[in-house]
């Protein structure tokens, strides 16, 4: 028995040290952002009445539900915005289930994906890399980085800039207010927005990065906001950068974010607000016809926008 003392001793010391770090690591809870005032958000959007410059056509990416209800609801999204975005005026728009076909490359302008991307053949790859490189746009958001197995990423990364490196080297992890988005308000695509904007999400970083990537969004911790460069917060050791990045190949333009984990983000004036400016910037298009999306189907009879629904009771769908 007394053999059996300092294992016990070591289990039990082990097991108080968990502990202590369970405590000092608690889960972060799912909380949507308190609505704001209409007229706050007309700051950033703006009331301009204007149209696209040319007809777009719109194709949706989804794929079947993976997490939790309010996690990764890929249909609900693709169900939520396409309605939206064929209320725009010269907007059409069409759904792929896990991969379009080539008919619907050859026939778009512009691809939003929202899914965790299949295993892609040599030939789908190629596929995709020739539709950005002829001048299709791409917006690709949260899980659409991460196509396994990870020793194909690179080839997908040559598709739309960054894709997850495996397990062992890209990192993922839930974000609250005290890590704020950080913006590179000098890039196009985010000009005249905050400097840095709040969420309750979830984030990747350590991608693997092509050239002509550029990250024009950063999470890290709000000790740094005093830092006003964008520059200076992807310097910081503690900064998970690639939150949203810009990239360009051939004639093409990508606009990804590995934000967007919960169903209630999409709810989020603010969040919206970044991807119709990311849409716009791939279109090479004034952001301004996008605008009403922002607040559409958000705005309460007290003039606020957004929800204080948490959505973790929705079911998933396979498709």
């Amino acid at each position: 028995m007394m053999r059996c003392a300092p294992l016990l001793s070591v289990l039990l010391v082990s097991l108080a040290v968990q502990q202590v770090s369970a405590q000092k690591k608690p889960q972060l809870a799912p909380r949507p952002n308190a609505p704001v005032a209409k007229q706050e958000i007309l700051k950033l959007t703006g009331n301009k009445e204007a149209e696209l410059s040319k007809d777009v056509q719109i194709l949706w990416l989804y794929g079947p539900e993976d997490h939790r209800g309010g996690e990764h609801d890929y249909i609900r999204i693709k169900e939520l915005f396409v309605p939206m975005l064929k209320t725009v005026p010269r907007v059409a728009v069409d759904e792929a289930f896990r991969f379009p076909s080539q008919a619907q490359f050859d026939k778009a302008d512009v691809l939003i994906q929202f899914l965790h991307m299949p295993d892609l053949t040599a030939e789908q790859l190629q596929m995709y890399k020739s539709f950005v490189e002829r001048g299709g746009g791409v917006v690709s958001i949260h899980e659409s980085c991460i196509m396994r197995p990870a020793k194909r990423a690179g080839q997908y990364a040559e598709c739309i800039g960054c894709s997850w490196k495996g397990n062992k080297e890209s990192k993922w992890s839930k974000f609250d207010h005290s890590y704020p988005l950080f913006l590179n308000t000098k890039h196009p695509a985010f000009v005249g927005l905050p400097k840095s904007i709040r969420f309750n999400d979830e984030s990747y970083w350590n991608l693997i990065t092509r050239d002509n990537v550029e990250a024009i969004g950063a999470l890290a911790p709000q000790s740094l906001e005093s830092k006003v460069p964008f520059s200076d917060v992807l310097k910081s050791e503690d900064a998970r950068s690639h939150a949203f990045w810009t990239y360009q190949s051939g004639k093409g333009r990508v606009f990804g974010t590995t934000t967007g984990h919960y169903t209630y983000t999409y709810f989020d004036p603010m969040y919206r607000l970044l991807l119709m400016r990311g849409l716009a910037w791939t279109l090479n298009e004034d952001p301004a016809p996008f605008m009403p999306l922002v607040s559409q189907g958000i705005t309460n009879d007290k003039g606020l926008v957004g929800t204080t629904d948490s959505m973790l009771d929705y079911k998933n769908r396979k498709r």
